[in-house]
C-alpha cells in the first residue's frame, strides 16, 4: 500500500507540474481544498469518485496514476521531443555552425517510416536509401486522398508527400497565363544558368547583371531581359528574388538576391530530374487510387472558358 500511495503521489505532482498546473486550479476543478490536493501530494489517496475527474483532467488512465501502465503519448509528441533531443545533443556537444545533418536523416527516417508502413501486413523496419548512384531507385504511394514519392538513391534522397484537396486537383490547378509564363521563361537559354548562378548567393549577398555575366558567360543584356521577364512574378509577396538600388557615384544600379523560398526551385529541379529520368524500379509501391487524378469535367469547363477567353 505504501508503495503504491507513493508511486501515486510522485506521479501526480508529476502531471500537475508538466501541465504548469497549481494544486489551487486542480482544487478548484475537483471542487476540493488545496490542502487536499497537497496531502495526495504527500501519500494519501484521494475519494474513489475522484479519481475518474483527476484522470480526465490530465489525459491519462487511472491505471497510469497508480504506476500500472505508461502515459499513452502520441506519436506526434513523440517525434517532437526526439527532434528536440537531437538539437539539445547538437547543443551540448558544442557544434557550431548552422548544419544539422542529424535532424535532417532522423526527419528522412520518420518519413521512411511512414512510407514503408503503408505496405500492408508489413511490420518490419529496414533501412532507406540506395548507394548506387546508378540505379535510380524510389517508393510512391497514392491513393484517392494523395500521394507520396520518396526518392532513394542516398546522393539526391527527398520525399514529396501531397493531400489532395478538397475539390480535387483539378480545381486549384489551372492552366493559367502566369504558368504558361513561368514554364516559357525558365526553358529560355541562359535562365537556367542564371538561377543556377542566384542560388549560389547567400541570402545576404546582392549581385548586380554584370557581375552575373561575368560569371555565366550569358549576355548582360540577356539577363536583363530575364529578369525583366521574370518581374511579372514580383507583385507576389515573399518572391524569391529581391531587388535593391546600388548608389556608386552619380549613378544608380540595381542588384539582385534570393530569400529562404529559392528552395522550392531545388525542389523543381529535383523532380523534373525524376520526370525526365525516371526510376529504374521501385523498392516498394503501393497504388490504391481508383479515380483519375483530375476530374475531367473541372478540367473541360477550364478549357472552355479558356477558348471563350480566346486563350487556348
Amino acid at each position: 500500500m505504501a508503495a503504491n500511495s507513493t508511486v501515486f503521489a510522485t506521479n501526480l505532482q508529476a502531471l500537475r507540474k508538466q501541465r504548469g498546473v497549481t494544486q489551487e486550479q486542480l482544487a478548484h476543478y475537483l471542487g476540493v481544498s488545496p490542502q487536499a490536493v497537497s496531502k495526495w501530494e504527500n501519500g494519501s489517496y484521494p475519494e474513489g469518485d475522484l479519481l475518474p475527474r483527476i484522470s480526465e483532467y490530465f489525459g491519462v488512465s487511472i491505471s497510469y496514476l497508480y504506476g500500472q501502465e505508461a502515459e499513452a503519448v502520441s506519436i506526434e509528441q513523440q517525434i517532437l521531443d526526439t527532434m528536440q533531443d537531437i538539437l539539445e545533443k547538437h547543443r551540448q556537444e558544442g557544434k557550431e555552425g548552422n548544419a544539422h545533418p542529424e535532424y535532417l536523416d532522423q526527419m528522412l527516417d520518420i518519413a521512411w517510416a511512414f512510407q514503408i508502413g503503408a505496405w500492408p501486413n508489413n511490420r518490419t523496419y529496414y533501412e532507406r536509401g540506395v548507394p548506387d548512384e546508378n540505379t535510380r531507385t524510389a517508393s510512391a504511394i497514392y491513393d484517392d486522398s494523395g500521394f507520396s514519392f520518396f526518392n532513394l538513391n542516398k546522393e539526391r534522397e527527398f520525399y514529396t508527400i501531397v493531400r489532395e484537396p478538397e475539390g480535387g486537383f483539378a480545381k486549384y490547378l489551372k492552366v493559367t497565363e502566369e504558368l504558361r509564363a513561368f514554364f516559357r521563361i525558365m526553358g529560355e537559354p541562359g535562365a537556367l544558368e542564371v538561377l543556377f548562378y542566384m542560388m549560389s548567393l547567400k541570402h545576404t549577398e546582392y549581385v548586380t547583371c554584370s557581375t552575373i555575366a561575368n560569371s555565366t558567360g550569358v549576355t548582360e543584356a540577356r539577363i536583363q531581359e530575364l529578369i525583366e521577364e521574370i518581374k511579372i512574378f514580383e507583385n507576389h509577396c515573399n518572391s524569391c528574388f529581391t531587388c535593391v538600388d546600388v548608389v556608386h557615384n552619380d549613378t544608380v544600379e540595381q542588384a539582385y538576391s534570393i530569400n529562404g523560398s529559392i528552395c522550392m526551385f531545388i525542389s523543381l529541379l529535383l523532380n523534373a530530374d525524376v520526370i525526365i529520368r525516371p526510376p529504374h524500379g521501385y523498392q516498394m509501391q503501393v497504388g490504391m487510387r481508383g479515380k483519375s487524378w483530375f476530374d475531367r469535367n473541372e478540367v473541360k469547363e477550364h478549357m472552355t472558358r479558356g477558348k471563350e477567353n480566346g486563350k487556348v
